[in-house]
């Protein structure tokens, strides 16, 4: 069918062959369908071809084909044409000036919209694309990684293999040295149940020797001479504490002895700090007029003399001591006699050298109210008359220090303050518990004190 061009002028006399023109169409419309390359405005590439993009899930795939073929929504295929010969011509015309008048306006929006899909299929394409090259990469990556892993398997099992007699032989020393420390502990139990059973055994034969001496006291008609006959071991036992406290709490007064080598404990007792000087390489001696107590100090190894303090200090060289210890003594002496002992140890002792003298405080109320509990105890002696006493008999730079202090339990407790309390009642609890201290010293002070003096 033919029909005249229609130009803006009107009718053209050259003829149109209408079957030419939409078999042309027919033919670009195949060819773009069968394309995998769109292109955009200018000329852009919209779809970089499926095959690219290598998407696994088939709806993800089918999706990417429709918006690669559909994006453009422009319809470039529409062509103006009649059947009607008599007409025909005038039907188009009035065609094209409304399809003129409806393209300015709708083909501004068509543009935006068609330069809007464009690039939203291009950033989608690219994405994908880049989703797949990071995906290969990865894949490539793991690949490598575990051919690695593959190849230094041997090794590491090889390593594992040379390791595994010195982790054999780390588990057997440990296995040893657990088992050497539990046999340690044992024997050490085993130890002190062994030394609290000769103890025991010691002291039985000690009642029964005295048990014995009296029965024969009691035979031969002996009178009684009136003296106090108590065993003070277990007197000691009882009252003044195990022989492991009374050594851990005389440890602290071992540095004034460091570098003695003639060191006398005199009224020794159990032997405890004779006992720490032996175990430190010190010389010591010991005297006690208890023959259970130097009984006892002599089955301990220990050197020890039954005698009385004066009459033993008389039979040394002056300045032949190098350290003198007299712990829980003094509060056992008349004074007259306490006073010729210090004479004399200040005689005995080498120059530069300490003596160390600690007795019961009697300034702490708990310390007095006990003090009575030994029935061999004279009198307790003030602080500052012990060491009036040491100064007197020529001892310089006296130091007194106070031990063995009262638990917090024991105490009087303090009022607790707290911030929200208003400033009178703060003011008076700080008073109140001013007082509580000053009361708890009184009260409950440090149990012992010592005098250390030097020649």
């Amino acid at each position: 069918m033919d029909i005249f061009e229609i130009n803006k002028d009107g009718i053209s006399e050259k003829e149109i062959n209408v079957e030419e023109i939409m078999g042309k169409i027919r033919q670009n419309i195949r060819k773009r369908k069968e394309s995998t390359i769109f292109s955009g405005r200018n000329g852009e590439v919209i779809q970089r071809g499926l095959s690219e993009l290598h998407i696994d899930d088939s709806d993800i795939q089918r999706d990417f084909e429709y918006i690669n073929s559909n994006w453009d929504p422009g319809n470039n295929s529409y062509f103006i044409s009649s059947h009607r010969l008599a007409v025909g011509k005038f039907l188009i015309k009035g065609r094209e000036l409304v399809n003129g008048e409806i393209k300015r306006y709708v083909d501004p929006i068509i543009g935006k919209q068609t330069a809007f899909n464009g690039s939203t299929v291009r950033l989608l394409n690219d994405t994908a694309a880049k989703f797949n090259h990071y995906n290969s990469e990865i894949e490539h990556l793991r690949s490598e990684i575990d051919s690695k892993i593959e190849n230094l398997r041997p090794e590491f099992e090889g390593q594992i293999e040379q390791l595994r007699p010195e982790f054999e032989n780390e588990i057997e020393s440990l296995k040893s040295e657990i088992k050497n420390s539990i046999r340690s502990e044992i024997n050490s139990i085993i130890t002190s149940m062994k030394f609290d059973i000769e103890n025991k055994v010691w002291l039985a034969s000690i009642l029964e020797s005295k048990v014995k001496e009296g029965s024969k006291k009691s035979e031969l008609g002996t009178p009684d001479t009136g003296n106090l006959d108590i065993n003070y071991f277990r007197f000691e036992e009882q009252f003044r504490g195990s022989r492991e406290d009374i050594k851990q709490r005389q440890s602290n007064f071992i540095t004034y002895f460091t570098d003695c080598s003639n060191v006398l404990d005199i009224g020794c007792g159990r032997g405890e700090f004779l006992e720490l000087l032996k175990e430190l390489g010190i010389g010591a001696k010991g005297i006690d007029i208890d023959d259970t107590m130097v009984d006892y100090c002599l089955s301990k190894g220990l050197t020890v003399v039954k005698d009385e303090a004066i009459s033993y200090l008389e039979k040394l060289d002056d300045r032949s001591l190098d350290g003198i210890f007299i712990d829980q003594v003094v509060e056992h002496l008349e004074p007259n006699y306490l006073i010729n002992l210090l004479q004399l140890c200040f005689q005995k002792l080498k120059y530069g050298y300490y003596i160390f003298v600690e007795t019961v405080n009697p300034l702490s109320l708990i310390s007095f109210a006990n003090f009575y509990i030994d029935m061999t105890h004279k009198k307790p002696i003030h602080p500052e008359t012990l060491k009036f006493l040491l100064s007197s008999a020529g001892f310089r730079d006296l130091d007194t220090k106070f031990f063995s202090p009262v638990s917090e339990e024991a105490r009087l407790k303090k009022a607790p303050l707290n911030d929200g309390m208003e400033e009178w009642a703060k003011k008076y609890l700080d008073t109140y518990n001013h007082n509580i201290e000053k009361l708890n010293d009184i009260l409950y002070g440090a149990q012992d004190y010592a005098v250390i003096g030097k020649k």
